[in-house]
């Protein structure tokens, strides 16, 4: 079967850091203040029971933090939102390898973005457009977790993305930075790789025929 369609998620892959080991001593640092380990500290954060509630819009940001972070002893508001906004330093950049990717992907395959997002749908084509200055165009669509009311991983959120896209699984990659959700997107027959860089990822798609 062949490939016709790529789908993304959006968190540290579309926006992967274009410095690792910057990268790596902020998020250790964030995970030391919550007395975690490195590793531990984004299913900490992004797999939780609160995380859930958030990212189907049924928790607002100050619940979640609030909900996350009092438990590992930080309830000032200041230090909260300090916190949040440390964890979403660059969010609104896309890395440039990516938007070459994208560009030399689009006209070829359908692309999409899947993610567990506190944004809908909409929300998060207004940010592609206005903040990222991405085209319009460049996606065949967007599944969001607050428009679509499930999580990855979910298998209910693949499927949804597979039939806006019109793809059975064979016919698509997915990419994604968490080891779990590249996982239930295997169990449906989806071409899945665990996001590490942009590099290796191209690799990846060479590799599967999909790029020279």
């Amino acid at each position: 079967m062949s490939i016709k369609a790529i789908i993304f998620d959006f968190g540290e892959v579309l926006n992967a850091t274009v410095d690792p080991e910057a990268e790596a001593e902020r998020r250790k640092d964030l995970a030391v203040a919550l007395g975690l380990e490195e590793g531990e500290l984004w299913p900490y954060l992004f797999e939780s029971e609160a995380s859930v509630l958030w990212m189907t819009g049924q928790l607002d940001w100050d619940g979640f933090w609030e909900a996350v972070l009092e438990p590992r002893g930080i309830t000032d508001p200041e230090a909260i939102r300090s916190f949040a906004g440390e964890v979403f330093e660059g969010e609104d950049e896309i890395h440039p390898e990516m938007i070459q990717l994208l560009n030399t992907l689009k006209g070829n395959y359908k692309l999409a973005v899947l993610s567990n997002a506190s944004r809908t749908e909409e929300e998060m084509e207004e940010m592609f457009q206005h903040q990222l200055g991405l085209p319009s165009e460049l996606f065949d669509t967007i599944v969001t977790s607050t428009s679509f009311g499930a999580t990855k991983p979910d298998l209910s959120i693949y499927l949804e993305v597979l039939h806006r896209l019109e793809v059975e699984p064979g016919e698509a990659i997915f990419a994604d930075d968490m080891d779990n959700f590249t996982a239930a997107s295997a169990e449906l027959g989806i071409h899945s790789h665990t996001f590490k860089s942009p590099a290796i990822f191209r690799e990846y798609l060479k590799e599967k025929g999909v790029i020279p």
